[in-house]
């Protein structure tokens, strides 16, 4: 599981909202100035789990045969789209938590397009990608920041995480093999049992790695697609989480390429990605990417 952008506080901000403040820097050409409140949370050090032995990874035979399921059927997709309802907390400096809902429409064409919309308590914020460059535009703020991106969804998800250090929201389920990225750092998983989701009969899967626990809910129908994504950042101070139900999963869809070509309004300002300058992100160590 990616561990970047939905890993600490300030990571699932930018992941489930897109905050500009913390992923760009300020208009092109401008002095900069005293850093906001989230660039500053950005750049202190969050909290990694203790460096531990060599553990063989301990997940039963069912779990992964259902979580390969679902990884093999959304490869087999070239195009489709999702809607997540998505919860999630964020902490303040006295320690609070705060709680906020968000909205995301997801469409992707594989191999190289990819669109987001993420709407909620935090803004409005909308991602492009249309094969050749990246896009994201703050719609609040009225700014938005381009860049030259690889030529796959998968290479820009990894150009976003490792040099952005930014993760579009569920980003692991947007890669072309899911399984591999779900288990990357999983310690242990297994069967919870059988639930509803929306009227939906699911396989409820749990699974552990040394800085977060993930759940996931993935039908038991002919769309072994997942209803549900519930993560706790159990290292971290009150143990936020991030809770994201999917929904309108729709494999028919034939977008046109408009879709996947930013739409910028005229008074938009552009400006630039703060790139990291030294060191790993301010997240917890990368993963996957969910």
């Amino acid at each position: 599981m990616n561990r970047h952008a939905l890993r600490s506080p300030t990571g699932v901000k930018m992941a489930v909202a897109l905050i500009f403040a913390c992923v760009f820097a300020g208009p092109a050409g401008a002095e900069s100035g005293k850093p906001t409140k989230q660039q500053a949370q950005a750049k202190q050090p969050a909290t990694v789990a203790p460096a531990a032995a060599t553990v063989t990874p301990q997940v039963s035979a069912q779990a992964d045969r259902i979580l390969q399921d679902m990884s093999d059927y959304l490869k087999a997709a070239n195009e489709f789209s999702v809607r997540a309802e998505i919860l999630y907390d964020d902490l303040l400096p006295s320690g609070q938590k705060l709680l906020f809902s968000g909205r995301n429409d997801i469409a992707v064409h594989r191999p190289d397009r990819l669109y987001s919309h993420s709407t909620g308590d935090t803004g409005d914020k909308r991602l492009w990608f249309d094969g050749k460059q990246i896009t994201l535009l703050d719609d609040r703020h009225g700014v938005y920041a381009t860049e030259k991106a690889p030529g796959t969804i998968d290479a820009t998800l990894d150009h976003l995480i490792k040099e952005l250090h930014f993760t579009p929201p569920l980003s692991d389920l947007l890669y072309s093999d899911p399984h591999a990225v779900l288990r990357r750092g999983t310690l242990y998983g297994f069967h919870v049992g059988i639930s509803d989701v929306g009227g939906h009969r699911c396989h409820h899967l749990a699974f552990i790695e040394n800085s977060v626990d993930w759940q996931i809910w993935i039908d038991d129908g002919l769309m072994r697609v997942p209803r549900k994504l519930a993560i706790t950042y159990k290292t971290l101070p009150g143990a936020p989480q991030f809770i994201a139900t999917l929904t309108d999963w729709n494999f028919t869809a034939r977008f046109a390429d408009s879709v996947f070509v930013p739409a910028l309004p005229p008074s938009a300002q552009r400006i630039e990605f703060l790139k990291a300058a030294a060191g790993p992100a301010t997240n917890v160590p990368a993963k996957g990417a969910k």
